[in-house]
């Protein structure tokens, strides 16, 4: 996935994404509240990633990758920056979200140097969880929330902060 292209999601994208529909366990990723979910993809920092001209999945930075129970906990600290990412449901289980994540972090490493990477992932899903450890990111939390548990997860090499400033 070295050729995916990153740009800003657009309304198109935005639609397509609203309507992606994932398999048990997984549905919890599914969108219920369209009209919200479409405000915060063309409101705040969502990107797409496209292979070969397809839609293989989103990501997102900041507060909108941040859960929300997890932020009234004081879990999230200024100085990394917080992704949320999803691969579209027929691009999972094929052998290419490492391919699929590492792109994004490629592209987090030029476009924010020396700023530390952190994630949120709910304890169900095994299968980002190790993905993520497979490239190296570590759990440093975890917290409850309404839908789901929760790990907070960071990579150590990419936490490039200058501890001289």
């Amino acid at each position: 996935m070295e050729n995916a292209v990153i740009a800003d999601i657009t309304p198109e994208d935005a639609v397509e994404v609203i309507h992606w529909k994932y398999e048990v366990p997984y549905d919890f990723y599914n969108i219920r509240a369209q009209a919200e979910a479409m405000q915060e993809f063309l409101m705040n920092p969502y990107y797409t990633v496209r292979c070969e001209g397809k839609l293989v999945g989103i990501f997102c930075i900041g507060t909108s990758a941040q859960v929300p129970e997890g932020r009234a906990t004081g879990m999230y600290v200024e100085r990394f920056i917080d992704i949320g990412l999803g691969m579209a449901p027929k691009q999972t289980g094929q052998g290419r979200g490492r391919e699929f994540f590492q792109r994004i972090v490629t592209f987090l490493k030029e476009t924010y140097p020396n700023t530390g990477v952190r994630l949120s992932v709910a304890t169900f899903n095994q299968r980002a969880i190790k993905l993520y450890e497979s490239i190296g990111f570590h759990r440093v939390a975890s917290f409850p929330a309404a839908d789901a548990d929760f790990i907070i997860m960071t990579h150590p090499t990419l936490l490039a902060v200058d501890e001289t400033n």
